[in-house]
Order: structure tokens, then sequence, then C-alpha cells
């Protein structure tokens, strides 16, 4: 992604990468503090990836929210198979956080 981000224009001394996860919520917790200061935030990955790093950063980092900028994840006709079950299970997993998120409060 960062050879991609190159070749649109974005200039590399800009780019930093995490090299230590062995995970997504790994990449997401190991990148928050080189970024923490950035004005926005964008997330280069497939779909499913990218939304679930999303997900990862707006549950470690709520304050950061506000500076995610959402890219355009869902092309059409780009990897078909995979839209319709990538959305439902990132909803699914969503709806599922919000409803764990209500039962901790509510205790």
């Amino acid at each position: 992604m960062a050879a991609y981000a190159v070749q649109l224009g974005v200039p590399a001394e800009r780019i930093r990468l995490e090299t230590g996860s062995r995970s997504t919520w790994e990449n997401v917790r190991f990148a928050l503090p080189m970024i923490e200061t950035c004005d926005w935030i964008a997330i280069a990955s497939d779909p499913m990836h990218a939304a679930r790093a999303r997900r990862y950063a707006l549950q470690q980092r709520p304050d950061l929210g506000g500076r995610l900028v959402f890219a355009q994840n869902y092309r059409f006709a780009e990897r078909w198979w995979l839209k319709v079950p990538t959305a439902a299970y990132e909803l699914y997993l969503g709806t599922r956080q919000r409803s764990v998120n209500r039962l901790t409060r509510a205790s």
C-alpha cells in the first residue's frame, strides 16, 4: 500500500509504516501513537480489512474517530463475490460490539 500511495503522489517521507504487529488489532494499537497528532487518518487496505481496522481504531481510541477518513471501500464489480458477505460480517460485528457495550454499561 505504501508503494501504491507513492505512485498516487503521496511523498514517501510522509508515509509511516508499522511493521511489528501480528494481527490487525496490534497493527492499529501500534500505529495509533504514530498518527495521533495527524489532522486526518486514512487506512489503506482491502475493504474488509479497512472496515475492521476502522472499527478497532474506534474501539481503542474513540477520541480519534472524528479524524478517520473513509475511502471508497466498495467499488462496483471489484471483488463482487466478497461484497455482500463482507458487509454482512462487518454489520454483525458492529452490532454485536454495540450490544456488549450496552450490557457492560448496564452492569
